[in-house]
């Protein structure tokens, strides 16, 4: 498949996503954070980068759902990032966002967040490493003197649970490899295909999905290694001023609300197993994680 044809394919499969990012943007100039009463209009936030794009599929549904629990309306924002997300929770520009694992852990860590409900997590890998088929790379311990492109800083299986594995595997960034950072799943995975980089990692349940789209074949990658399972699984928080009237309506009905609707209920790895007003002890296995990948929390502010 040439390089046009991918560019293409992926055009087509990211014009959702941007449809539901279009009226999305930073706050204006003087405009107020997010309301602190129990009134008023809530935002909602999730990063374009989420990890499954089935996830920015199904914002609406999402969004429906904390009006409905909250009896306000709702409004969506669509971060740069996943820190982005962090920030914009943190400064009180978001009221409720959905996180991936590492950005919740870490923003909980330097107090960012109040964390709401976690999902307990799922026990099949979180990441698979793709390399061209034609590679001399057969196995990660292979690995050493390649360059790998990762997705985003705040990536859970664009970012840390490949950059574990590596390191588990005595690979340090920068000494054994290099890395880049491709901004999407779909980006890292185009590089690696277009020989700008030699490997690249994606979310597992991305890799028959990017296949289906077109994006490869089945003989043009080969799967060269699997990561862990993510210790727990997506998050709901909130700010941590946000009126406790609101944070009750949220535990009270948002769980079922997403476990009963199919789209929604995948989001969270099919798991009916949710921890409400999750303890920084639930995310210490994540954290940990990071600490062994070299993060500085300070740098992920």
């Amino acid at each position: 498949m040439s390089r046009g044809t991918r560019a293409v394919v992926m055009a087509t499969s990211l014009a959702s996503v941007l449809l539901l990012t279009a009226c999305a943007g930073a706050p204006a100039a003087g405009e107020t954070p997010a309301a602190t009463a129990e009134t008023g209009e809530l935002v909602f936030a999730m990063p374009p980068g989420t990890d499954d794009p089935d996830t920015l599929l199904q914002v609406d549904a999402v969004t429906a759902m904390i009006a409905d629990a909250t009896g306000r309306s709702v409004k969506t924002e669509n971060p740069a990032d996943y820190m982005a997300v962090v920030e914009a929770v943190r400064s009180g520009f978001v009221d409720v966002a959905l996180m991936s694992q590492f950005s919740t852990a870490l923003a909980i860590a330097n107090g960012s967040v109040s964390p709401l409900i976690v999902w307990e997590a799922e026990t099949l890998p979180a990441s698979v490493c793709l390399v061209p088929a034609d590679s001399e790379i057969e196995q990660i311990s292979d690995f050493a003197g390649h360059q790998i492109a990762f997705v985003d800083p705040g990536s859970t299986t664009g970012h840390f649970m490949p950059k574990s594995m590596l390191a588990q595997n005595g690979l340090v960034d920068g000494e054994d490899y290099r890395s880049t950072f491709a901004g999407g799943h779909d980006s890292a995975i185009l590089a690696m295909l277009n020989g700008s980089v030699d490997m690249a990692c994606t979310a597992r349940q991305l890799y028959p999905m990017f296949l289906d789209a077109g994006m490869y074949t089945a003989d043009e990658v080969r799967i060269v290694a699997e990561t862990d399972p993510i210790p727990i699984g997506i998050s709901i928080v909130v700010r941590n001023d946000l009126d406790e009237k609101t944070r009750q309506q949220l535990i009270d009905h948002l769980p079922e609300a997403l476990m009963a609707d199919e789209g929604t209920f995948a989001l969270f790895g099919g798991s009916n197993d949710y921890i409400v007003n999750p303890g920084a002890d639930v995310y210490a296995p994540l954290l940990q994680v990071a600490s062994d990948v070299g993060v500085d929390l300070e740098d992920m502010r």
